[in-house]
């Protein structure tokens, strides 16, 4: 009965304008339709699967990447009364306190049909202080909720781990993959390696030409679902500057309490030497701060998507820790947006090193470089295969251009490598060993790297 009485006194006495905002939030309360758009993004069909179960699902990504949209879309399939769907979202600054947020969620509660299943969406929960503890306690007292919640920032899921031990899954949306902008456009996007001649000549052989412009699209400006229809150059620069990198670094340094400007500054410093290897000793020099500090900073740019470290191929981890590493920034537009290049740096040699994170981000399984002392080097190894990936995104390929790949595959026993072209695709055999040619774009609709 107490339960009861605090849902009754939230619901008279909680200000009004919280709960105009709260019912904004939800048309769907008032049988208003939400306003979505139709194209869905590939995690929503994996996030469906878990709909069912008890456990707590967090999406997790970058800024910008339509996190909000898809659990707004995953609520609009539900097939529960109105009122048993609630979303809060976070971001709004009058939201961002634990007794009110408790009031919000109490008040969704007090006015659902308790005999159904009842679903709440919390949006870039990382803003709400203590946040771990109140879903525990939802969690633990409703049987008959399921929860949702969206961060832009996986800083604090590491220590929510222990409080929600058992009733947190994560998933990562990330940035619009090749694949999707694909699909989005209407185009057929995906192939299979096992038959990859054989499609290709039948599904893409005579569209090649639209393939290739949509590529060079996607690394200007199509990691970012609200930027799809955009041709205005300058304010796909703005947009992905000030709505994604500055805003992802503020987010950061607010959660941190860590320095803003530091952290930007290292981060433009990796952009301008994006897909290369770097020593934090030397990193530290250049920015006059502590290596530790830097070392930190690097982890948070990676926790919050904005970087991806990858290590040298090698079973000792010691040796990982100890060598050079590689940094790749989550995308090709944000590196172009962040040191302000013309959009025509695709079309020089810089592509390269672009085109290659893109395909490292691309990849889902755990990658690594090689690097030998004599500075062999192949770009991208997936792990668990030891499979190289070397990028060449030029035009013509020398004898040269192969050596690399040669000389891993005869270290590790291994028997096939590829290699990333701007638009050759081609099948090499050499010395038993079999090299695939492929274009950058088709790689990325390939339905198995491993092949």
């Amino acid at each position: 009965m107490r339960k009861v009485y605090k849902y009754v006194f939230i619901s008279f006495f909680m200000e009004e304008r919280h709960r105009t905002l709260l019912i904004k939030q939800n048309p769907q309360w008032e049988n208003k339709k939400l306003e979505l758009p139709k194209f869905e993004r590939n995690l929503i069909k994996k996030l469906e699967r878990y709909i069912a179960h008890k456990q707590i699902i967090a999406i997790m990504g970058l800024r910008r990447v339509g996190k909000t949209i898809i659990m707004k879309q995953i609520m609009s399939k539900l097939d529960v009364p109105e009122k048993n769907a609630c979303y809060i979202s976070f971001d709004d600054i009058d939201f961002q306190k634990y007794t009110l947020a408790e009031e919000l969620i109490n008040y969704f509660l007090e006015f659902s049909v308790k005999t159904k299943k009842r679903y709440l969406f919390l949006d870039e929960i990382q803003k709400l202080a203590n946040w771990q503890d109140l879903l525990k306690v939802y969690y633990d007292s409703e049987e008959n909720l399921k929860i949702f919640i969206s961060g832009s920032a996986s800083l604090e899921i590491k220590k929510s781990k222990e409080t929600l031990a058992g009733r947190l899954l994560t998933f990562h949306l990330p940035i619009f993959t090749f694949k999707e902008f694909v699909r989005y456009h209407g185009m057929e996007s995906e192939i299979s390696g096992e038959k990859i001649q054989r499609e290709y000549d039948i599904k893409f052989l005579t569209r090649k030409e639209n393939y290739e412009n949509l590529f060079r699209d996607y690394l200007i400006k199509g990691a970012f679902p609200e930027l799809l229809k955009e041709n205005d150059w300058e304010f796909i620069r703005k947009y992905i500057q000030e709505s994604v990198i500055e805003k992802t670094i503020t987010d950061i340094s607010k959660i941190t309490n860590s320095d803003e400007k530091e952290i930007y500054e290292l981060f433009k410093l990796l952009n301008g030497s994006n897909a290369q290897l770097f020593e934090i000793t030397n990193l530290s020099n250049i920015l006059k701060i502590n290596r530790n500090l830097v070392s930190y900073y690097l982890s948070l740019l990676e926790k919050s998507f904005l970087i991806k470290i990858v290590y040298n191929f090698t079973s000792s981890i010691s040796k990982q820790v100890r060598a050079s590493k590689k940094q790749h920034c989550a995308h090709s537009s944000i590196v172009i947006s962040s040191l302000g290049y013309p959009f025509e740096i695709i079309n020089t040699e810089v592509s390269g090193r672009l085109v290659e994170s893109v395909i490292a981000n691309s990849i889902e399984e755990k990658i690594s470089f090689w690097r030998t002392a004599q500075k062999d080097e192949v770009d991208i190894v997936l792990n668990e295969k030891n499979f190289p990936i070397e990028v060449k995104y030029q035009s013509q390929i020398t004898n040269n251009d192969f050596k690399p790949i040669l000389k891993f595959l005869e270290r590790f026993k291994a028997k096939m490598g590829v290699l990333i072209t701007k638009n050759i695709f081609d099948i090499k055999k050499i010395d038993s060993k079999e090299i695939l040619l492929i274009p950058a774009w088709l790689f990325l609709l390939l339905d198995d790297y491993g092949l």
